[in-house]
């Protein structure tokens, strides 16, 4: 098996988070489970409250999440 493993942070926050992409099975799941890490309450889920995930390719460019196909 291929383990996917990332560092999240919460913007504000000095402590990261290891995230295993394999785990899920698109955007959706991913960001209902930063929500539960990151304690967002459903506001990270709901996307009138302002929060927006965003990640850095592999060249840098900061992308927000989307921007690549995944289920």
């Amino acid at each position: 098996m291929i383990y996917y493993r990332f560092q999240v942070h919460k913007h504000g926050s000095a402590l990261g988070r290891s995230v295993d992409l394999s785990k899920f099975n698109g955007y959706k799941e991913l960001v209902e489970e930063l929500d539960r890490m990151f304690e967002f309450e459903r506001d990270l889920v709901d996307c009138s409250k302002g929060w927006k995930v965003i990640y850095t390719d592999d060249e840098g460019d900061i992308k927000l999440i989307g921007d690549y196909p995944w289920p």
